[in-house]
């Protein structure tokens, strides 16, 4: 009777153990939307550049320094058609030079006129002079005549340089030879402070004609070639993009002040990093403003359109053999191992194309050792755990952890 009772009571404490055991709660899960997931990669994991959209043709307008200018007709940033009146000279004082130049040329001709007249006087003299004479006619003549080529040829410049006054009298006015907008205009001279080259007088951008310029600095300057794709994005929305070639890297670095990568908050010359210009030749200008700032990144096929949902592969689990899997939470907040059909692996972006079994809305977890079937889940990812003072001091200075002494 003794064993029995003593058999029972085993047995009683043997099943509350059990019920003890099974009452204990798996650690929640946590998890994230499929839709939240997709945005991880879409920027970021690519070599990204800052790029701002610039007119891929200037145009320069100079002026003629010799003549005066009585309107100016456009100012800096404003549109102009093409045929459109830029400024316009003074007539006047072209008609005053157009006459001047008339003037000239009766003068010259008149003493060409003389000269014929005074070697035929000569010659005559010559006939009747002594011998003793005749040498000194015959170099006044000849003098005579080298100053009568001379006034030929001038007569003659003179006369093609009044041929391009007048025909420059019916071009007073100096439009725009394209579609575009005044960049900048220089009234008062100068040079160039980067080529040295003399200032134009106007420069027109080219409308609709745009390219990107973007720089890259001599840590990731390897990772853009003359060439190469890349992909264009608006800064404001992400998904905004456009497609083109990078067509131009320049050789040489651009001076750029203070835009240098700095390390460790230190700037000197062997921490700065110099920058070297690039220029992108677009598929598409629609949507692009002059002057937008936007980035760019290579072309790793990130704008392709897929059919599934893109998913990093690290959240996807099994073989071809034994099939792909994710931990996805049911529709009673447990995690459950769910199969999925999977496309190709992007080998660039390193996501799987999600053909089944997944939507937009499901949540999943990353597959790490902790995670159980039948774990609850919960959306909020858990605070990392605070060390010992103690095991986060660095050469005696205390960087993190609780401080016990406050």
């Amino acid at each position: 009777m003794k064993n029995r009772i003593i058999a029972i009571v085993l047995t009683l404490l043997l099943t509350l153990t059990l019920l003890a055991g099974c009452g204990e709660e798996l650690p929640a899960v946590y998890v994230q939307s499929v839709q939240e997931l997709m945005g991880y990669g879409a920027m970021g994991e690519f070599n990204l550049c800052a790029g701002v959209v610039i007119a891929r043709n200037e145009v320069k307008i100079e002026r003629d320094e010799n003549r005066k200018i009585a309107e100016l007709k456009v100012e800096p940033g404003q549109e102009v058609a093409e045929g459109d009146v830029l400024f316009a000279y003074d007539m006047d004082e072209m008609q005053l030079t157009i006459d001047k130049a008339v003037l000239e040329i009766e003068q010259l001709k008149n003493s060409l006129t003389d000269m014929d007249t005074q070697i035929a006087e000569l010659e005559q003299e010559k006939a009747n002079a002594r011998e003793s004479e005749q040498l000194s006619y015959t170099v006044r003549i000849q003098t005579l005549q080298t100053n009568k080529k001379e006034t030929e040829y001038n007569i003659t410049v003179k006369e093609r340089e009044l041929e391009t006054l007048k025909t420059t009298v019916g071009n007073g006015e100096v439009t725009s030879p394209i579609n575009g907008r005044v960049k900048a205009i220089n009234e008062n001279g100068g040079y160039d402070d980067y080529t040295g080259m003399p200032l134009p007088y106007i420069t027109l951008i080219e409308a609709g004609a745009y390219r990107i310029k973007g720089k890259v600095n001599e840590l990731n300057r390897n990772d853009f070639f003359v060439g190469q794709t890349v992909v264009v994005r608006s800064r404001s929305d992400a998904q905004t993009m456009w497609t083109g070639v990078i067509a131009e890297i320049d050789s040489s670095p651009e001076d750029s002040g203070n835009d240098g990568m700095y390390y460790y908050g230190i700037s000197d010359e062997m921490t700065t990093s110099s920058s070297y210009p690039f220029y992108v030749d677009l598929d598409s200008m629609d949507g692009l403003l002059l002057g937008q700032h936007v980035y760019i990144e290579p072309d790793g096929g990130q704008t392709e359109v897929k059919t599934g949902l893109m998913l990093d592969a690290s959240y996807v689990f099994g073989s071809e053999e034994e099939g792909f899997f994710v931990w996805a939470a049911n529709g009673s907040d447990r995690i459950e191992k769910r199969r999925v059909t999977v496309g190709a692996l992007d080998e660039f972006t390193y996501q799987y194309e999600i053909l089944d079994g997944l939507t937009a809305e499901d949540r999943i977890a990353f597959p790490d050792a902790t995670v159980q079937e039948g774990a609850p889940v919960t959306d909020t990812p858990s605070a990392p755990e605070l060390l010992p003072q103690e095991e986060i001091v660095y050469d005696g200075a205390f960087v993190g952890g609780i401080d016990d002494a406050g």
